[in-house]
């Protein structure tokens, strides 16, 4: 009868199974990475027994010492000393429902739940159930919460906390429960024992797996998938259960008993085991993980796949994560002669050839990796630095201290070397042309295959030092070297140096984009593009300075590879800033932690990475050559928003507060601060994932925080806030849901409305009470200021008159001051007989004209006048009778020269003529008609009509002539010339 309702139970169940829908492939192992936390990273304690994830995002972990929960920054355990304490520290289990509510069980059967509003509440064991460990929880559709005690049968909570416990009667197979147990669609649950799975049907019965499954007896336990499908685990062998009952799928009595189950979203199954590590099984049969990545020896005590993919490993070991990595990678456990990877190429029939430190290797269409000998010499092969392939298959193999091998397509090889003519040393490059030439990059510079043998390139600008980058294209041939790059067009050879401290010195490598040219180098990347070269570097956004291959995508994206990792950007970015219309690229960068074995990639060798005819970037690293598939970016970069950013912690003051659980504002007094930490529970990369803040009342605007997880709120005003958050991976969508953290800015007393209210009402009455005691004083001080008004009139009537007497006084006497100062100044520029100008003012006059000539103005004469015989005037009729002939001899002048000119007694009876824009032949005129005017004067010295004539010296500047000194000393030559030759004279000197 058991036997019968038992086949109807389970059959009914396989129903319930849906079909098989289709999956994406599971990935290659090579392209996981694994990480690992222990009790050095936050956990409490190595040994994590289960792993649960809430709605919200959040992971929990049960362990010996505390529940623990993870949001991918920290770590936050809760036990018997938290707040609030739980009762035990020993976690059973925990499982998580769909309104978020956390589940726990602890070592003395006590409940615990985690609410999704953050509130907590436990229920220590009732009397009658047994104080021991509760090592699996479920929920039926009804709320209902299943306990199962090892050894000691079932229990049941409902959600209300009510417990019910009914031991099992003797013999039962619940007297003989193993810690696993699930719920299937019809709240039927499967039970693992150690004499094989049993079910309780929905009214407590409870039934044996049929004889006709075949299950082998002892110990085995069920697991439900996420598609629904059932398994059965038995020791070592995995059945699946359909619609012909149970199969055997799988049989690891190789490898030990199995210790956890997962199914992940590709179909595959994990199998934790207990002291061989982890299993994935798949269509292909059975994998095990790289030792590299296997976790370390211990039992696997449990599977979790979160909601981005990754594979959670709960171990007694400490807590392991597998996640699909961007990249994959060929080394040496590939087969590949040595891990260090120099070079990469792709040939015509899409085999791939790696050139490593111990030699050349091939990598065939399926995979397989096969080393290809260059030397005989089989316990040594040469390392490779260059590989090129020419229009008729031959590869042509560059090595460090080899030479140069030309590999025909038949498989036999010719050797270049010293004795062919080749320099010894590194061959870094190889390169060949369109027309079939062959290009060498050397030790000591360029050589060209032809006729058999290399020949150097000679002329001006050739480089003669390590070549360290080639690239022909059409008629140019570009060579990178430790110097900038030499262009070679036909006969002519270009030396293009960068300059500066920014500039580059070390080029290696050139790659064509579009009709561009881009050079890889330790100063960014150089676009040429129509003789004009930009660059794009560290200053414009670039995080390295060296780099060392430039790989576009059919995606629209450039790859660089650099000493410290990958780093990938948008073309249209790279270009914008080559054209000088952005200031900065974004830039993604992949290190380890994106499944690179080894961030360095290689340079100074070529090619060191490559796009394949696929699409797949091929890069040569420190430990083997990785590769990346483009077209599958998004799915492991550019993921779908993480979920609502979490609330990590809340400072007021630095004094921890809780959020209130009703979801009502948080209040804060006004003057103090409050410090909010947030995450995007995300784990994949979260130390990438950025950030942005917005305050509701105060800004409607969005800041970006970067990847800052926290933010201080310090002096805000009274009101009511919302602080909102949201994240976004880099260059991804922002999250759907914002963070809101509502707040409110208590005033303070002196803030409050109803205290300024108050406030102005005693204001205005105490204005009142003052504008009539005002009033009235005022109106008794105006009586008497009246008549204080009238006696101060008096008085400043009479100080007014006063004042007005001594202001006439002051104007008189300001007067005479001013007349002073007139003759005064006048007595300084004037000859006081002749009211001429005086010789200082002259010599002023002539600098200026001087000045102006040198500045490119009208040219001038000077004539030096000297009265004839005046010393016997003196002498026979008094110096009376002389200063009389000189104020006369002052009067003539200035009666006949022009008014521009300048008029002068310079000493005794010299006199001068400063004559502006004047030419030497009209000022001989001008003196001609002076003389004319001395000799028609006939009453020179009143009545003593004494005979006056007068000698001058003529002269005009030379060109170049700047000094005044010169020109006085030439004129003064010519009026001693006139003086010399008879007087009553004009003697000239141009």
């Amino acid at each position: 009868m058991l036997l019968r309702l038992a086949v109807v139970t389970l059959c009914g169940l396989v129903g319930f199974m849906p079909r098989a829908e289709a999956r994406a492939p599971a990935p290659p192992l090579a392209n996981y990475v694994i990480d690992h936390w222990s009790t050095r990273d936050g956990l409490p304690q190595n040994s994590i027994r289960d792993i649960a994830q809430t709605p919200d995002g959040r992971l929990w972990f049960a362990t010996w010492e505390g529940l623990v929960s993870y949001d991918g920054m920290e770590f936050t355990v809760y036990d018997r000393g938290s707040r609030p304490a739980l009762l035990d520290n020993g976690i059973g289990t925990i499982v998580a429902d769909q309104a978020g509510t956390l589940w726990f069980s602890d070592s003395r059967g006590n409940i615990g739940r985690h609410a999704a509003d953050g509130s907590w509440r436990l229920w220590p064991h009732p009397a009658n159930a047994p104080s021991i460990i509760v090592q699996s929880l479920q929920i039926d559709p009804t709320g209902r919460l299943w306990l199962l005690y090892e050894g000691n049968g079932l229990g049941t909570m409902t959600a209300d906390g009510t417990f019910h416990y009914v031991a099992p009667p003797p013999k039962s197979p619940l007297l003989n429960l193993y810690r696993r147990m699930v719920l299937d669609s019809t709240g039927t649950l499967w039970l693992g024992t150690y004499d094989g799975v049993v079910v309780q049907g929905a009214q407590g019965q409870v039934h044996t797996a049929p004889a006709a499954w075949n299950l082998p007896h002892g110990l085995a336990w069920p697991y439900r998938g996420p598609d629904g499908t059932f398994w059965i685990v038995a020791g070592s062998r995995i059945f699946r259960v359909g619609e012909a009952g149970a199969s055997l799928q799988y049989d690891l009595h190789g490898i030990g008993r199995i210790t956890a189950l997962l199914q992940d979203r590709h179909g595959a199954l994990w199998a934790g085991t207990e002291d061989h590590g982890l299993i994935r099984l798949t269509g292909s049969g059975i994998e095990r993980l790289p030792d590299y990545m296997a976790p370390a020896s211990g039992r696997i005590l449990c599977l979790r796949e979160d909601t981005e993919g990754s594979i959670w490993i709960g171990s007694n070991g400490g807590l392991y994560r597998l996640r699909e990595a961007l990249f994959g990678t060929v080394s040496r456990r590939d087969g590949l002669p040595d891990d260090f990877a120099r070079v990469v190429l792709e040939d015509r029939g899409g085999r791939l050839w790696v050139g490593t430190d111990a030699g050349l290797a091939r990598v065939e269409p399926d995979g397989t990796v096969v080393a290809v000998p260059l030397s005989a010499e089989h316990d040594r092969q040469p390392a490779v630095l260059s590989l090129a392939e020419d229009a008729g298959g031959t590869l042509w193999v560059g090595t460090y201290s080899d030479g140069v091998y030309e590999r025909l397509p038949d498989g036999s090889s010719r050797h270049f070397g010293t004795a062919n003519g080749l320099p010894a040393g590194n061959v870094r490059a190889l390169s060949v042309g369109a027309d079939g030439q062959v290009w060498i990059g050397t030790q000591h510079g360029v050589f060209h295959v032809e006729g058999g043998l290399p020949h150097p390139l000679d002329g001006p600008d050739a480089p003669h030092g390590l070549i360290t980058a080639l690239a022909a294209r059409g008629d140019d041939l570009w060579i990178g070297t430790l110097d900038g790059v030499r262009h070679v067009h036909g006969s002519h050879i270009q030396a293009i140096r960068f300059g500066g401290a920014q500039g580059a010195h070390t080029i290696f490598g050139f790659t064509t984009i579009g009709g561009d040219l881009w050079i890889a180098s330790d100063r960014g990347v150089y676009r040429a593009r129509d003789g004009q070269i930009s660059q794009v570097a560290r200053e414009q956004g670039l995080p390295v300075d060296s780099i060392f291959a430039t790989i576009p995508d059919r995606q629209g994206h450039v790859w660089l590879t650099s000493n410290r990792g990958v780093l990938r950007l948008p073309l249209s970015e790279l270009e914008a800033v080559a054209n000088g219309r952005s200031p900065r690229v974004s830039v993604l960068h992949f290190d380890e932690t994106d499944g690179l074995l080894s961030s360095q990639a290689n340079g100074s060798a070529s090619p060191s990475a490559i796009m394949r005819r696929d699409g797949t970037i091929w890069i040569a690293t420190a430990i083997g050559i990785a590769h990346v598939d483009p077209a599958q970016f998004d799915a492991f970069v550019m993921r779908p928003p993480p979920p609502p950013v979490a609330i990590s912690s809340i400072e007021r003051d630095g004094s921890e507060v809780h959020q209130p659980l009703d979801g009502s504002a948080l209040h804060l007094r006004a003057g103090h601060g409050l410090s909010v930490r947030y995450v995007a529970l995300s784990y994949l990369f979260p130390d990438r994932i950025v950030y942005r803040t917005k305050l509701e009342g105060l800004s409607d605007s969005w800041s970006l925080q970067g990847n800052t997880r926290n933010i201080h709120l310090v002096g805000l005003p009274p009101g009511q806030y919302t602080l909102r958050v949201s994240a976004a991976h880099p260059g991804g969508a922002w999250s759907t849901h914002d963070m809101a953290l509502p707040l409110v800015v208590d005033p303070l007393w002196w803030q409050r409305r109803e205290v300024w209210v108050g406030a102005a009402a005693a204001a205005g009455l105490m204005l009142v009470a003052i504008y009539l005691g005002i009033a009235h004083y005022y109106r008794r001080q105006s009586r008497r200021l009246s008549r204080i008004i009238g006696e101060r009139t008096r008085e400043l009537r009479q100080t007014a008159e006063r004042l007005q007497a001594a202001d006439h006084e002051k104007t008189l006497l300001l007067e005479r001051l001013r007349q002073q100062a007139d003759v005064a100044t006048r007595q300084a520029r004037e000859d006081s007989l002749t009211s001429l100008l005086n010789r200082r003012a002259f010599d002023e006059r002539l600098a200026l004209a001087m000045d102006g000539i040198a500045a490119g103005g009208p040219g001038f004469c000077l004539a030096l006048i000297d009265v004839d015989h005046f010393k016997s005037i003196n002498d026979r009729h008094s110096h009376a009778a002389g200063d009389l002939v000189l104020r006369e001899v002052g009067v003539v002048l200035r009666a006949c020269v022009r008014a521009s000119d300048v008029v002068a007694r310079i000493g005794g009876e010299e006199f001068a003529i400063l004559m502006p824009t004047t030419s030497l032949p009209e000022a001989q005129e001008a003196c001609r008609r002076l003389r004319v005017a001395f000799h028609a004067k006939q009453d020179w010295g009143g009545a003593l009509a004494l005979p006056v004539t007068f000698s001058a010296g003529l002269v005009i500047p030379r060109p170049g002539e700047t000094s005044a000194a010169v020109l006085l000393q030439r004129a003064d030559a010519a009026l001693y010339q006139a003086k010399n030759t008879g007087r009553d004279r004009v003697c000239s000197s141009d």
